[in-house]
C-alpha cells in the first residue's frame, strides 16, 4: 500500500494508492487492514502514523527525483530549513525579500492562486484528479 502526498512529485503521485492531506493519509494508514505501507510524506506524519498503528509497518518512499539533495520525501533538507521563528522574522522584518519583474510577478499570480485554491478546496473535501476527498 502506497501513500502519497499531494505535494510529492507526479512520478510518485502517480504510483499512490492513496494520494491526499496528512490527514487523509493518517486516517488511511490506521484504518486500512494492510499491514506495510510505503510513505511518501514529511517525517513527522510517518512517526505519527507509527504511534496511531503501532502493529503497522511504515516505510519512507523516495521521491523518485533528480535533485542531488533530493533523496526521500520523509527527509526533505528544504522543509527542515523552515521553523515558524523564521517565517515570522522573513514576514515582520522584509529581509530576504524577493523582487521580481513586474511582467513576471504578474505571471506567477496564476500558479499561485491555483495553489491556493487547491488547498481552499481539499478542505472542502473537493475532489482533485481523481484523488477523492481530502
Amino acid at each position: 500500500m502506497v501513500l502519497v502526498h499531494p505535494e510529492s512529485p507526479q512520478s510518485v503521485i502517480e504510483l499512490g494508492d492513496v494520494v491526499g492531506s496528512t490527514s487523509k493519509l493518517l486516517k488511511a494508514a490506521v484504518s486500512r487492514p494492510e499491514k506495510k505501507f510505503i510513505v511518501a510524506t514529511d517525517l513527522g506524519i510517518l512517526h505519527e502514523m507509527q504511534k496511531q498503528a503501532p502493529d503497522k509497518e511504515f516505510i519512507a518512499a523516495p521521491t523518485a527525483g533528480n535533485g542531488g539533495s533530493c533523496k526521500s520525501c520523509a527527509f526533505c533538507p528544504w522543509m527542515a530549513m523552515n521553523s515558524l521563528g523564521g517565517i515570522k522574522y522573513a514576514l515582520t522584518s522584509g529581509n530576504n525579500e524577493i523582487l521580481l519583474d513586474k511582467k513576471l510577478g504578474e505571471a506567477a499570480k496564476l500558479p499561485l492562486q491555483r495553489m491556493l485554491d487547491f488547498a481552499a478546496g481539499l478542505k472542502r473535501g473537493d475532489v482533485f484528479n481523481g484523488m477523492g476527498p481530502a
